[in-house]
């Protein structure tokens, strides 16, 4: 099994069943950042989705109400 740390944005909407214009909207409402979440990686057509970062925000924004645990 490989540990991958980012994907293209393709292949990242395409597993987490979202569309890139999901991602755009996230990136001009400031909810993920250029650079952080998102990726411009030379060589490459597309950005790429830092998935350790995305896992963070996931995380940090979860719903109180449901991870209380009860």
């Amino acid at each position: 099994m490989m540990n991958i740390d980012a994907v293209p944005i393709s292949k990242y909407c395409l597993e987490m069943d979202e569309t890139p214009d999901a991602v755009n909207k996230r990136l001009q409402r400031g909810v993920w950042k250029e650079g952080v979440h998102v990726l411009k990686v030379d060589g490459s057509k597309e950005r790429w989705i830092d998935l350790i970062e995305v896992a963070k925000w996931a995380r940090k924004n979860k719903d109180p109400l449901l991870s209380r645990g009860e």
